[in-house]
């Protein structure tokens, strides 16, 4: 059951990081920085080709913001010197930031998500709350303010309700390494350690909050926004939920199959139907039915999660499934 937001009355921003990775031009300025030895440069699943690929997934993004989070104040899209071609860059709900804006003119050109994301808070104009997507987030059915934040202003940090591996974490790719890296630093600093990753979909921040974790530990923000591509040692955008769970400045909703069931009643019909009602569901391309998925979980959100082991095929599928989830065109495009 999504709440009533009555009594949110202050703006929420949405803001978006994308890139079109099919950009000869961004993709010849990426390959002469790609360091040549493997070995002394980022891992490989840092610079997967499926980091930077477009499949129009913003497009069916916008149309979910449209379709069931129409309360969105404004939303930025934060780019190289891109924008997706169909955008209509005259909409007066739409920015787009690019990274020269927002990223030391020295930092330039940088490639990782980490880099970009350490300097959201800098977006001119952002207001002081909002909420952050990659272009594979999508919204998959109503929501109000207060699915995001409480009347107080303060955000709802939703983190996965299984606890981290932490040995794996230890060892596992660049991920899992810097998560854990997040949940030791917060731990170190306000004496809380939150051994979960977060939901991978739309986040919760205050302006504020990011604001005050960066200068809690600028040079390490500094590093990580001066790194093209990813490392281990980066600090990550989750290091600012991480803390205002840590430090009770915010409420804690772990994702699980159950989220939006209310009473007794509905968790029994859930159990026998074998269809449940959560509040993020994160959906692989190698999935083999993505309808079939998204209708047993009812997402409140979800994420369409392309990496190394998707295929075209299944790219095409996921293009597919989100025609058929937004068919209608919005008023951010052409």
């Amino acid at each position: 059951m999504v709440e009533t937001d009555e009594r949110i009355d202050f703006p929420i921003d949405l803001v978006y990081a994308w890139v079109d990775g099919s950009d000869p031009e961004w993709r010849e300025k990426r390959d002469r920085y790609m360091p040549a030895r493997p070995k002394s440069g980022p891992s490989p699943q840092s610079c997967s080709e499926s980091r930077w690929r477009d499949n129009d997934e913003l497009l069916f993004s916008l149309r979910s913001v449209e379709k069931y989070a129409p309360w969105v104040n404004h939303i930025y899209i934060i780019t190289d010197s891109q924008h997706p071609k169909w955008l209509n860059l005259n909409h007066p709900k739409i920015s787009i930031v690019d990274h020269k804006d927002i990223l030391p003119a020295e930092a330039l050109p940088v490639f990782s998500s980490h880099a970009i994301e350490s300097c959201i808070y800098k977006i001119p104009g952002l207001a002081e709350h909002f909420i952050f997507g990659n272009d594979d987030t999508f919204f998959g059915a109503p929501t109000t303010p207060d699915v995001f934040f409480k009347p107080d202003g303060s955000p709802i940090v939703r983190l996965m309700g299984a606890r981290m591996n932490r040995r794996r974490a230890r060892t596992g790719g660049n991920y899992a390494r810097v998560l854990f890296h997040m949940q030791k630093l917060v731990n170190e600093k306000w004496g809380k350690l939150i051994c979960h990753a977060p939901h991978h979909n739309f986040d919760a921040y205050r302006k504020s909050d990011y604001e005050y974790c960066v200068a809690q530990m600028k040079d390490a923000w500094e590093r990580t926004s001066y790194r093209r591509f990813r490392n281990n040692k980066d600090m990550q955008r989750c290091f600012v939920s991480y803390y205002v769970v840590a430090t009770g400045q915010a409420e804690l909703r772990k994702v699980g199959r159950y989220n939006r069931i209310n009473t007794p009643g509905d968790l029994v019909k859930a159990l026998m139907s074998g269809h449940y009602a959560a509040d993020s569901r994160w959906i692989k391309l190698v999935s083999p039915d993505y309808k079939k998925e998204f209708e047993k979980y009812n997402p409140l959100m979800f994420c369409m999660n392309d990496s190394e082991y998707s295929s075209d095929v299944d790219r095409d599928r996921m293009v597919a499934f989100l025609r058929g989830m937004f068919p209608e065109k919005s008023s951010f495009e052409l």
